[in-house]
């Protein structure tokens, strides 16, 4: 790898924005977030009659950072920090 390819990387790298997600480490490159990005990473194999219930803390913006997504939303995201919660509920 050259020394342009190996900065290339590494500048890409510190673009991207690490998230963590029911306590394991994601990286993201986008700084918006979405509620269908959250549940795709936290369940890949998701059931489809399954509701997911995405809560999340140390965002950028109001409440203190810390509120609840739905689908269809986003929230934007700290280079380092923000944290998801994701549950499974099954309908009734």
């Amino acid at each position: 790898m050259t020394e342009v390819e190996v900065a290339a990387k590494e500048r890409t790298k510190d673009e991207d924005y690490d998230i963590a997600i029911n306590g394991s480490r994601f990286e993201v490159e986008d700084e918006t977030v979405t509620y269908e990005q959250v549940v795709a990473l936290s369940f890949p194999n998701g059931d489809p009659n399954v509701i997911y219930s995405v809560a999340y803390r140390k965002a950028k913006g109001g409440h203190g950072g810390s509120s609840t997504l739905v689908p269809g939303t986003s929230v934007t995201v700290k280079k380092k920090g923000t944290s998801f919660d994701v549950t499974p509920t099954t309908r009734s």
